[in-house]
């Protein structure tokens, strides 16, 4: 058994040694496969930074309450009679009396995004001081907040980084509306940062719909809140809403681009993968083919099957690592913390920052390793089964 590994050892080192005799092929397996993990990583990175970007959104002690049927905030609409409902209902957390419940009214705006100069759309949300009471996470690092009456926004640090125009003392016109930016908040990476804040009452007269809202968000004050609001409800006839987590909310939210992400990122890498296996197999039968006299001298110094088919898996997983290394350094440089950005719940842009965490730079390397075995694979069978006679003449 000690024999075989020494063989086996040996033949992989002659085989690495003479990676220097094929320079060209061998280059052109290293940077197909690191094109592959490149790509594959890229898609990755958009995807896990824009679940952050929701994961970090929504909270398990938050409902929100939608009229019925409605996906989004913004097909949803909530009279007054029904908000003074929901904020009598059980299970709600309540401070000095009052119920924490936060009215909310969400409309899309356009604005000019800095990198393409083009026209896309930001979500302008009209709350009241509760908004703050059910979103810990949101903090003032610049400015003040908007005067209640007043035309006046506080933006998010995400959508200020990505649209001209929106800097604390910038004045900009929405909806035939002049308004000031007094504030920049933080939302720890959350959706939130891609929107712009106003006061509810004055967005509620610009839009015409009087006392209405589309959104109530309401902290539960223990973990079966958010059920004991359900049933309340579902068996008060005045009210036909639905009532989820503020998670599961952007949950779903999310599902949509990351699909998209996906379906078209990681068949691309597929696709990629395939040219890379078969510049792979080339490298490899080349590789087979020029080592010829050096398998069949192996063969005749009595290596088994087993050593002279792991010094050919051997030189293509080394190829493999190359390029995976290749791959993983590239991304990592270009993708992590790189600002994104997706369309959201509303059709609004979503900005969010590309991360690359530990699961992602494993599976970019799972995929490189899988090339390389299968790139080896049949050549290194190839090897052990030609006659010592043929690989000498070859």
């Amino acid at each position: 058994m000690f024999t075989i590994f020494r063989q086996i050892g040996a033949a992989a080192r002659i085989s690495l040694f003479s990676l220097n005799q094929r320079r060209a092929l061998s280059l052109a397996a290293v940077v197909a496969i690191a094109m592959v993990v490149f790509v594959l990583l890229g898609a990755l990175a958009l995807d896990n930074g824009f679940r952050h970007a929701l994961d970090n959104s929504g909270s398990d002690d938050v409902a929100i309450v939608l009229r019925a049927g409605s996906e989004t905030e913004v097909n949803s609409t909530l009279d007054k009679p029904q908000q003074d409902l929901l904020a009598a209902a059980p299970g709600i957390l309540r401070q000095h009396g009052d119920a924490l419940v936060s009215p909310e009214l969400c409309m899309v705006v356009d604005g000019i995004k800095k990198s393409s100069g083009t026209r896309a759309n930001i979500s302008l949300r009209g709350i009241t001081p509760a908004a703050l009471q059910v979103r810990p996470t949101v903090r003032l690092v610049a400015g003040r907040m908007f005067a209640p009456g007043s035309n006046e926004l506080v933006v998010g640090r995400g959508i200020s980084a990505a649209f001209d125009g929106l800097t604390v003392g910038s004045h900009v016109r929405l909806h035939g509306v002049d308004w000031t930016v007094v504030g920049l908040f933080d939302a720890n990476g959350s959706v939130f940062e891609s929107e712009m804040w106003a006061d509810l009452r004055v967005l509620q007269g610009l839009t015409g719909r009087g006392s209405a809202v589309q959104a109530l968000r309401v902290r539960v004050a223990a973990p079966d809140g958010i059920e004991a609001l359900r049933r309340f409800a579902a068996a008060e006839p005045r009210l036909d809403v639905t009532v989820q987590s503020d998670r599961a909310y952007y949950a779903g939210q999310a599902k949509l681009s990351t699909d998209l992400i996906n379906s078209i990122g990681k068949p691309l890498a597929l696709i990629m993968a395939l040219g890379a296996l078969a510049g792979a197999l080339n490298t490899m039968y080349s590789s087979v083919a020029e080592r010829g006299k050096e398998i069949g001298t192996l063969r005749i110094l009595g290596y088994g099957h087993a050593a002279v088919m792991a010094g050919t898996l051997a030189e293509a997983l080394a190829l493999a690592g190359a390029g995976a290394a290749l791959g993983t350094l590239g991304a990592f440089l270009v993708f992590n913390n790189m600002s994104g950005s997706a369309l959201g719940g509303g059709f609004s842009t979503l900005v969010f920052n590309m991360a690359l965490a530990p699961r992602q730079l494993a599976i970019g390397a799972a995929w490189a390793v899988t090339i390389g075995v299968l790139g080896g694979l049949f050549p290194a069978v190839r090897a052990t089964r030609q006659s010592i006679s043929q690989a000498l003449a070859e």
